[in-house]
């Protein structure tokens, strides 16, 4: 065609919500008075960092006691993931009603071959019951928005480019570009960067300037 019809037209939704993280606050407003079905999917989502889609179809069978394995569904990815001490509690202690480890109430799957949005919706309702679902779109968390956070909590915790994206899939050329998209600047990661200069060999030097009165 001679022009593109959506020419003029403002982009309503913008892909990069590095800046939208579940901070601390927000998942302890999350958890208190949450269904355990949805206390369950927030924990394996941060300790996991994968995408609703694919946790929504984990299996008992993918996990093997010390770690889950899936391939994603968006990438094709395969992925190893160690579950941690407090994952491995809560998968531990979680009925096994059903083949899928996110299950309602009742003991049924969230997850159909027809519908894969269900827990979703329930997620999102109780984010309104817990004034967690802001008004403006722009600033309005959503549940993939934990994978982010995983993320930036991985990267709080010193970990590597190469070990990030191997628990979350992603190709490790691309690695800058994923932590421009998800890693938020967090005050926890520029304190550990300053902690680095203050003990680093290198920066000793620097470390040891100050003011003298002239001459």
């Amino acid at each position: 065609i001679a022009r593109n019809p959506l020419e003029g037209f403002e982009r309503l939704y913008d892909g990069d919500r590095s800046g939208v993280l579940w901070l601390e606050l927000h998942i302890l407003q999350f958890m208190k008075g949450a269904p355990v079905e949805m206390q369950r999917a927030l924990i394996l989502a941060i300790h996991t960092g994968q995408r609703y889609g694919d946790l929504v179809r984990l299996r008992w069978s993918d996990y093997d006691g010390t770690h889950i394995r899936l391939k994603q569904r968006k990438t094709g990815a395969y992925v190893i993931v160690k579950v941690t001490a407090a994952l491995k509690r809560m998968l531990d202690a979680t009925p096994k009603t059903c083949p899928f480890i996110l299950a309602r109430a009742d003991g049924r799957p969230w997850h159909t071959e027809k519908n894969d949005k269900e827990m979703g919706k329930a997620f999102r309702k109780h984010m309104r019951d817990a004034g967690l679902y802001a008004d403006d779109p722009k600033e309005r968390m959503h549940f993939n928005d934990m994978r982010g956070t995983s993320v930036t909590l991985l990267a709080e915790a010193g970990c590597t480019v190469a070990e990030i994206v191997s628990i979350t899939g992603h190709a490790l050329k691309s690695a800058t570009q994923i932590l421009e998209k998800y890693l938020a600047r967090t005050q926890s990661i520029s304190d550990a960067a300053i902690l680095k200069f203050e003990n680093a060999p290198a920066t000793d030097f620097a470390n040891r300037l100050q003011t003298a009165e002239a001459g």
